[in-house]
């Protein structure tokens, strides 16, 4: 059980849902990929691009743009932040049921192990 519980501990290291992993991020796009934002966590605009050609629309049609890009990215990292949260916990409850039984293995050895112990007692009690 033991050894189950270290693999289980070995694949969720492995399983892409570190503790630490990279940084989230999220991207988003708008008027067909002429303008394009990434936000990070804390829900922090990273990086903002905007083609020229947006601008011939005027500054009220560009920054109706920029706002549809930059939600569409806070969206993605919403996204993406919930998946791994999910994920996260799936590993979670895998874990606690692998311990769950470890425990319950672990109190049945030493009910066995008390259990030797009072016959060995008991034999000792007959002889004297």
């Amino acid at each position: 059980m033991i050894s189950q519980a270290l693999r289980t501990l070995a694949a969720v290291r492995s399983s892409g849902v570190p503790a630490e992993g990279p940084p989230l991020q999220g991207e988003g796009q708008a008027a067909h990929g002429h303008v394009r934002a990434t936000v990070v966590a804390g829900g922090r605009l990273a990086s903002l691009s905007v083609d020229p050609r947006v601008m011939r629309g005027g500054s009220e049609a560009m920054c109706a743009e920029i706002v549809t890009a930059v939600n569409a990215a806070v969206d993605d990292l919403r996204a993406q932040a919930a998946e791994r949260a999910s994920d996260a916990a799936a590993s979670s409850e895998e874990i606690s049921a692998t311990l769950l039984g470890l425990q319950q293995e672990s109190v049945r050895q030493m009910e066995r192990f008390t259990q030797s112990l009072n016959d060995v007692v008991a034999r000792f009690e007959r002889r004297s």
